[in-house]
């Protein structure tokens, strides 16, 4: 019995965990959720490069937009405020040792903006407007 107890207790904080852990996205969420994304599929010729789905399931698309990558710097910004980053001067960021790193060759979703940030490997990054479909 005993060692029955500690199976489901074990068993249940590790699926708190790993249910805790994972982002339950919708189109109003404002979070940024991350994928991984090769440079080789970036696209800026207006056509959508990647697609995929939220939680909930609500289909969504990524491409190119002039507004949107116009204002590349303002979502870089924000996407690091977000993480928990600071600007220190007007080019150095600074973050306690908690916070989020983004990842170079990764692109981040922003369902609430509409707005996609991708960092291609050379450091380099571009901002692309998000669609749902229904």
């Amino acid at each position: 019995m005993k060692k029955y107890f500690t199976t489901v207790i074990i068993v249940f904080f590790c699926s708190a965990c790993f249910v805790g852990c994972a982002v339950y996205s919708t189109v109003t969420t404002n979070k940024w959720l991350e994928y991984e994304l090769p440079p080789s599929k970036i696209v800026k010729n207006g056509t959508i490069f990647f697609e995929g789905k939220l939680s909930d399931g609500t289909p969504f698309s990524v491409f190119a937009d002039e507004k949107i990558d116009n204002d590349a710097r303002f979502y870089h910004a924000i996407l690091w405020q977000d993480f928990g980053w600071k600007l220190k001067d007007d080019k150095t960021w600074t973050a306690p040792q908690d916070a989020r790193e983004r990842k170079l060759g990764h692109i981040y979703i922003n369902p609430s903006r509409r707005v996609a940030v991708y960092y291609y490997p050379d450091r380099n990054y571009s901002a692309f407007k998000v669609s749902f479909m229904k």
